[in-house]
């Protein structure tokens, strides 16, 4: 099979905001500016000194593996949570001294000697949490998304541009071996160019899904001011999934983004429609209220082209799929298993994190950068807007 390289940049186009004249400072009191930061970054030395901002789900589900599997790229340094089981439990498995244990991530980023910071909190302190790390002069790394606004996410740009500091944003299904595959054959021509693309993520919440949900990661995702929804949360990772299989920006998008089934203030489902630069199009779907007939098979993605079709399942036993019309219907790709297990349906945390931490320390550009973070969210607002206005709505 065609051999992975995951330090490769994996998406097909890169994001160039464009500098707007004469606008009126935001809320966060700058303007608008090209937040490309010129290259190459300042070199940090492996292992990187890493603090977590945030211990919790994720953290225990994914990210503490990758690390203790990355001796020779990462040392977990300093761990801060306000929450004192996640605190243990992070600091008791990667063996970080009690006295880089912090409470306040703030203490964590005035006294712990650390290189770059991994965030993994609700998304609505995501901007927080990286302008305030950007400030300490230190490299960031984030959990998706960037932000909950546009507005945020320029305050973030803005943040590691003037510090000069590397920003990055786990994209992390991307990274996935058989995505990595799919992308490796879109690259080389050998499928032909993309003309439709899907991707699916259906789930079915507890009935007793909600905002005063026992499991903080639950009752998180279930508000609005906390940065939950269905679209955010979910979708988001079939929309940069999707996009990077057609191999062109998402241009115009039609949506309905919608609450259906729970008693909650933020959307449970969203369907999205997409035209691209080159004038393919795609759909995303994603519910929090569709049982899928069998949970491995609620989440993929797929790329039909002019001479073939790939399939990636982000949780089956046979993830990759491709047809090309002479071998007599669909067929499976033996992909190697990965060198950590992962937790299924969000893998490729490994491919994602080797590769930025490779990039911090050859000063090279991040696999996924902020302007291709707020791209995806640019896409989110624009389906909710369409949403709202029953119309397409082209991409900031």
């Amino acid at each position: 099979m065609t051999a992975l390289h995951i330090s490769q940049p994996l998406t097909l186009f890169h994001f160039h905001q464009k500098t707007e004249k004469g606008e009126a400072g935001n809320a966060f009191g700058f303007s608008r500016v090209d937040f490309i930061m010129a290259q190459p970054y300042k070199k940090v030395t492996k292992p990187v000194r890493l603090g977590l901002i945030g211990c919790g789900g994720i953290v225990r589900i994914n990210h503490i593996s990758v690390y203790l599997a990355l001796p020779q790229s990462v040392n977990v340094v300093a761990v801060a949570d306000p929450v004192p089981d996640n605190l243990e439990y992070a600091g008791n498995t990667l063996e970080v001294p009690p006295a880089q244990r912090y409470a306040d991530y703030r203490d964590m980023l005035a006294s712990a000697e650390i290189d770059a910071v991994s965030i993994a909190t609700p998304h609505a302190l995501h901007a927080e949490h990286a302008i305030h790390a950007a400030e300490a002069g230190v490299a960031v790394i984030s959990e998706k998304p960037m932000a909950t606004s546009l507005e945020e996410a320029d305050a973030i740009l803005e943040a590691v541009n003037r510090n000069g500091v590397p920003y990055a944003i786990m994209h992390n299904l991307l990274f996935s071996l058989p995505m990595q595959e799919a992308l490796s054959q879109l690259r080389t021509g050998k499928v032909g160019k993309p003309i439709l693309g899907r991707g699916q993520c259906m789930g079915m919440k507890p009935p007793d899904f909600g905002g005063d949900h026992a499991n903080p990661a639950m009752a998180w995702r279930a508000q609005r001011a906390v940065g939950g929804g269905c679209i955010i949360d979910t979708a988001y990772h079939e929309i940069y999934s999707v996009e990077a299989l057609m191999g062109s920006p998402v241009k115009y998008v039609e949506a309905r983004v919608k609450t259906m089934h729970f008693d909650i203030d933020v959307d449970d489902l969203a369907i999205l429609l997409f035209e691209h630069e080159d004038g393919a199009v795609s759909t995303v779907s994603a519910s929090w209220c569709s049982p899928a007939i069998t949970p491995e098979r609620g989440r993929w993605c797929e790329v039909h082209t002019s001479d073939g079709s790939i399939r990636v399942y982000h949780r089956d036993e046979e993830p990759f799929w491709h047809y090309n019309g002479e071998d007599g219907g669909w067929k499976t790709l033996d992909i190697p298993e990965p060198e950590v297990k992962e937790n299924p349906g969000v893998g490729g945390h490994f491919g994602c994190y080797a590769a930025t931490f490779e990039a911090l320390a050859s000063g090279s550009e991040m696999p996924v950068t902020g302007e291709q973070a707020r791209h995806n969210l640019a896409i989110i607002e624009a389906a909710r807007q369409a949403t709202g206005e029953r119309r397409a709505i082209g991409v900031d």
